[in-house]
């Protein structure tokens, strides 16, 4: 069963933890949608929501979260919510938790990072966010022009 993402609204790994949906805006801590748009839901207060329930309530209202921003960790074996399955090669399987359009063992053997950011949008599956606080380690995962460092390693791997 696949459903697509809403008409107009990009494929990405919401940001549940933003204090509106993208077109509402926080008065007083509840979100009220802005002038002219149309939403069929009542003004709402975000604050103690679980992020299934912030789901549910995309899909019932018509609105979305904003998609969070950065880098995808892709060095991590698996997206966010599968886990790696032990044997050959790089295969992983949904949790039985996860939301995702895909809900087979995938082995992501061969994908280089389009294939991988491809599938992540296709199954609503992301790879986690790249947590990089020093910022010498961030300026090298970015430097792809130095051939051992990380970036540079990171996406050599990811061509294979």
């Amino acid at each position: 069963d696949r459903s697509p993402p809403a008409a107009g609204h990009v494929n990405c790994d919401r940001d549940y933890g933003a204090a509106c949906p993208i077109d509402f805006e926080l008065v007083g801590g509840v979100c009220y949608p802005r002038e002219g748009i149309n939403s069929p839901c009542k003004p709402t207060k975000f604050q103690n929501m679980t992020k299934d329930t912030k789901m549910r309530w995309e899909m019932l209202c018509g609105s979305f979260f904003p998609c969070m921003g950065g880098s995808k960790d892709f060095a991590s074996p698996c997206p966010s919510g599968w886990d790696a399955v032990q044997g050959d090669g790089w295969r992983c399987r949904p949790t039985p938790g996860t939301v995702s359009v895909c809900r087979e063992v995938m082995s992501f053997e061969g994908f280089n990072l389009d294939m991988l950011t491809d599938w992540q949008q296709k199954c609503n599956a992301f790879w986690p966010a790249l947590d990089v606080t020093d910022l010498d380690r961030q300026a090298e995962a970015e430097d792809l022009s130095n051939p051992i460092g990380l970036g540079a390693t990171v996406r050599r791997l990811l061509a294979l």
